[in-house]
């Protein structure tokens, strides 16, 4: 891979004598990553090596077919860049009951599942995504991990700030010139420049801004990116803390974890780089907004353990959260036209058969083999074993359920959604 000049020089310009290191680690092979779903057990990597900072995340030291695993269409995981996976802790570490959380920025959902990691049950998350086929795949991301106070919306970040909703925590994943993923994704290298930069910088402050008028007195705004310039890492947290007043937060993680900090600035920043953390690169900030009542106040938590107060969750997110979402046309509980026959239309939707929460007392369930599954998966019609009743049927690989089907005896009518099968033989 041939590296922009003005990307490399930049990073010498950056980082002096460890720029060729990280120049060098940008031409390796990516590592692969998986994060299993605590909420859904079911999925072992015996051959797995323990993330530091993510107590469910393992390195894997070949790339599966991932496709081909009814267990990832299941939710019992999801395959993720393991810098990414230190949303999970960030959550954990500010979280001591439940919340409300907007993640502003969320496809493909690999940070919002994340943080639903580290939540406790009953916190209620929206999940927002600004490009519709970006979001359509962040709803069927967030259906399969089966967390079910989770909604997906559709929205510009300015209709979050204008709605009077207010959340405990808003992320900001931030667009960006994904100069972190350039050895993932060779878009990212066609399509660097100075000018992007520029570009996503000014983005980036617009987003924060609404996302800080979004965001309760004493609630946490977490802001990520994936790229490596001190444009839109270190000076965009700049702006956050002096020209938005909110607080910066140190999350004094480990030494051990290897987990540099910002590039010249005093501000608790992290930076997750190839060559010095195993994992694409990312930029980590968390910052708290002054409580009401003691508006000038800049001293830290005593401990990010204790969150600043809370909040009546269920009836703020009843009268406003609830009702933001539902304007939405990617909302939970959306029948996609087409997945399932008029007279199906009593069943369960997919959103309920796949969330923790489903009574799996209402239907019998047909648990299958993998060669039925992955044809269950491409929406084929299968053979379910005699001793299967008739009817409606809970489709499950390994005792988790994938989907539904309609039993008529010689075979099962296949009701999995078809904007989600598989193709891959």
């Amino acid at each position: 891979m041939t590296l922009p000049t003005g990307f490399t020089e930049m990073l010498h310009s950056l980082l002096k004598e460890e720029a060729p290191l990280l120049i060098e680690a940008l031409q390796q092979p990516p590592v692969t990553s998986v994060r299993l779903n605590s909420r859904k057990p079911g999925a072992t990597f015996s051959d797995g090596i323990p993330v530091k900072w993510c107590a469910n995340g393992f390195y894997l030291p070949k790339r599966p077919v991932f496709t081909l695993d009814p267990l990832l269409h299941a939710g019992a995981y999801y395959v993720q860049d393991a810098s990414s996976m230190i949303h999970r802790e960030v959550i954990s570490r500010l979280v001591s009951h439940p919340i409300t959380l907007l993640d502003l920025c969320a496809a493909p959902g690999g940070k919002t599942t994340a943080m639903i990691d580290g939540l406790p049950d009953g916190s209620r998350v929206v999940a927002n995504e600004y490009m519709p086929k970006r979001a359509a795949i962040l709803k069927e991301n967030l259906t399969k991990w089966g967390y079910p106070l989770a909604t997906v919306t559709n929205r510009d970040s300015s209709f979050f700030a204008r709605s009077g909703d207010k959340f405990d925590i808003v992320a900001v994943d931030a667009p960006c010139s994904g100069e972190g993923m350039m050895r993932k994704d060779e878009d990212a290298v066609a399509q660097w420049s100075p000018q992007l930069i520029e570009q996503c910088a000014t983005l980036q402050k617009e987003i924060v801004t609404n996302a800080e008028k979004t965001l309760k007195p004493g609630g946490y705004l977490i802001y990520s990116t994936c790229t490596f310039n001190r444009t839109e890492n270190e000076e965009v947290a700049e702006y956050i803390h002096k020209s938005l007043g909110l607080i910066p937060v140190d999350m004094d993680f480990p030494g051990e974890w290897g987990i540099p900090r910002g590039i010249d600035t005093d501000l608790p920043v992290y930076r997750f780089m190839p060559h010095r953390t195993e994992g694409e690169g990312l930029f980590l900030a968390v910052f708290r907004k002054p409580a009401e009542e003691t508006p000038t106040d800049t001293n830290l938590p005593d401990s990010p353990q204790a969150f600043p107060a809370k909040s009546d969750h269920k009836k703020d997110f009843a009268k406003k959260g609830a009702n933001l979402a539902l304007k939405s046309p990617n909302v939970k509980n959306a029948r996609r036209k087409g997945d399932s026959k008029p007279n199906d239309a009593d069943l369960p939707e997919i959103e309920e058969i796949l969330s923790v929460d489903f009574d799996r007392s209402k239907y019998p369930e047909a648990d299958i083999d993998l060669s039925t599954a992955l044809s269950y998966l491409r929406r084929e019609a299968i053979r379910l074993s005699p001793d299967i009743p008739k009817g409606p049927v809970v489709i499950t690989y390994k005792g988790l359920p994938l989907g539904m089907a309609k039993n008529i005896g010689t075979r099962a009518n296949n009701l999995y959604p078809k904007s989600w099968r598989i193709l891959m033989r």
